[in-house]
């Protein structure tokens, strides 16, 4: 929740401060009345660090969120740079030209950040059987698997001690089952989760739970994956 709550306040505090720089830059000067258009590019400016809050949540890609954040901070950036660059004996024409080249050098940042590389893979499973639990886990040394059943047999216990199966034993509405599929239990069990290519799997009332969870984590949507156990 705190990682949340900083993703969001920094790009309002950058617009904020976008406003207040640009409010300085469209008044005239000492002694002189200030604009009516500073008080409405300051608000404006203001306001779109409130919508860029907002567009973000609508996307389910982090890749989508940070390119959008990255733009924001860019077209300010560059706002103010116009601004305080511009003289009265700029030209309308090289005015127009100076915006062109910034706008492009905006797009071509945006396009060429990228997010960090999946590491590794996430299982999130229930209702499989044991074997094929083991024959996954030998296949694959950067997989991790959570695994959700109603008791923990000698099997399952043995995968865990050697493969590091991560056991969560309980029914399927058991309150601290549930917690431990919950975006905090599954943060705190595999804290790069938001790194991993994630496989849910299961009956689909659980895939949905699942789901859920990993939504809250902001793991990208091009990272999950859901199926059947019987597609396994």
């Amino acid at each position: 929740m705190a990682s949340e709550v900083k993703t969001n306040q920094w790009p309002i505090l950058f617009w904020c401060g976008v406003a207040v720089a640009e409010f300085g830059a469209i008044q005239p000067g000492f002694g002189y009345p200030w604009r009516p258009t500073a008080y409405a590019v300051a608000a404006l400016l203001v306001a779109l660090g409130l919508l860029s809050v907002r567009a973000a949540d609508l996307f389910r890609s982090e890749q989508a969120r940070q390119r959008l954040r990255l733009g924001g901070y860019l077209a300010g950036g560059l706002l103010l740079v116009h601004q305080f660059s511009s003289t009265a004996y700029v030209t309308s024409l090289s005015r127009t030209g100076s915006l062109l080249l910034y706008g492009m050098a905006a797009v071509m940042a945006v396009w060429s950040h990228t997010v960090p590389a999946t590491s590794g893979a996430l299982l999130v499973a229930t209702g499989m059987a044991p074997a094929r639990l083991r024959e996954l886990l030998v296949s694959r040394e950067d997989l991790v698997v959570v695994y959700r059943t109603d008791a923990a047999t000698p099997e399952l216990r043995e995968l865990a001690a050697r493969h590091g199966l991560v056991l969560v034993v309980g029914q399927e509405h058991d309150p601290r089952a549930k917690e431990r599929l919950s975006a905090s239990g599954l943060r705190r069990q595999v804290p790069d989760i938001a790194r991993r290519e994630v496989l849910v799997a299961g009956p689909r009332p659980f895939r949905r739970y699942v789901r859920g969870a990993l939504s809250r984590l902001s793991v990208p949507a091009t990272q999950i994956h859901t199926k059947p156990v019987q597609k396994l």
